[in-house]
């Protein structure tokens, strides 16, 4: 019989498996506490557990644990950039932003992406299969434990791939990433970035956990969003944007939207008069993210200027707006520079 892998199961459903091996209920959370606070690599690691059940437990289940290809680390903010290969083969790439107060992992939920947005250094290399829950959760165990002395407080779905396009999966991490019996990372330090996918945006709407919804708009444009971001021409912006206002409406959370500014196509003042516009009396707030070069690709960055321009306008319309800074440029790991790596 094959193993089933044990970061792939609800603390429930662990619950009910262990009282088909003879366990008590109460073991799942020692079990849980042990998988995801101690990071215990095997089953023999999980000594408050009598021996007896242990060797059941592992007769019944297996313990997943990537392989680290390589790692670099910028020497400007520190940020590292990790390739890690999965069990059958396939690579992603996580990243760990450490900053004085907070650190943040950017989790992949997919190896490959299907929605080749414009100017994202992923989309060439295409989709391959999405990540399961435990893969997720592997990529925050890694880290962590790469990264003892620090203390994971945030965490964001914007690495490789489309959170929504591998909603179960995502959701089921999460749950378990929010649980006290184990990482218990609140549910507002967790964001899940779109690219607009309407679907997942209802769904998350009834989920009842209260993480943060990022929408990558980049244009208030139609036809400028579909060049950069081809779901558009599926969920067209004006039904994302009702999609948005419903969101808010039913769960009183704010979305904050991604925008990415590209010299000559999404950044003069009157892309931010039709983005204000476009915006007006939504429960929401903007990033604006200077463009990050992507080698294979011909955009540019505005100059300095118009990206205070941009800002600015917004500002004056009555929005709010962060300008979100670049991390690990230096080493191919700010926003847009992931991609699928081979090897």
């Amino acid at each position: 019989m094959e193993k089933i892998d044990i970061k792939s199961i609800s603390k429930g459903e662990l619950e009910e498996a262990m009282a088909s091996i003879g366990g008590e209920k109460y073991r799942a959370r020692q079990v849980f506490h042990r998988l995801y606070r101690a990071g215990s690599k095997s089953f023999e690691e999980m000594t408050d557990i009598p021996v007896v059940l242990r060797a059941k437990l592992k007769e019944k289940f297996h313990i997943t644990r990537p392989v680290l290809l390589d790692s670099k680390k910028s020497l400007s903010d520190g940020t590292t950039k990790y390739l890690l290969k999965l069990e059958d083969g396939n690579t992603i790439e996580t990243v760990f932003l450490p900053e004085s107060k907070r650190s943040t992992i950017c989790l992949s939920s997919q190896v490959g992406c299907k929605f080749s947005c414009a100017f994202c250094a992923s989309a060439p290399f295409g989709f391959s299969r999405d990540l399961t829950a435990s893969e997720i959760l592997d990529e925050v165990l890694f880290v962590r434990e790469a990264n003892p002395s620090a203390s994971i407080t945030n965490l964001v779905f914007m690495g490789i791939g489309e959170p929504f396009d591998n909603y179960d999966n995502v959701m089921r991490s999460i749950r378990v990433l929010n649980d006290k019996d184990a990482f218990n990372i609140g549910a507002r330090k967790i964001t899940i970035s779109t690219c607009g996918l309407i679907p997942g945006i209802e769904r998350l709407k009834s989920e009842g956990l209260q993480v943060e919804l990022s929408i990558s708009l980049h244009s208030a444009d139609d036809k400028v969003r579909s060049e950069l971001v081809p779901i558009n021409k599926k969920y067209p912006i004006k039904d994302l944007i009702s999609a948005c206002r419903d969101y808010t409406n039913t769960t009183n959370r704010v979305i904050t939207f991604e925008y990415i500014l590209l010299k000559g196509v999404n950044s003069t003042k009157d892309d931010a008069l039709k983005l204000a516009k476009l915006l007006k009396g939504l429960k929401c707030k903007v990033n604006v993210i200077a463009y990050n070069l992507v080698k294979s690709k011909d955009y540019l960055v505005p100059e300095e200027r118009d990206i205070k321009i941009f800002i600015k306008t917004l500002e004056d319309s009555g929005m709010n707006v962060t300008r979100r800074k670049s991390r690990g440029e230096d080493i191919d790991a700010g926003c847009g520079q992931l991609r699928i790596s081979r090897m």
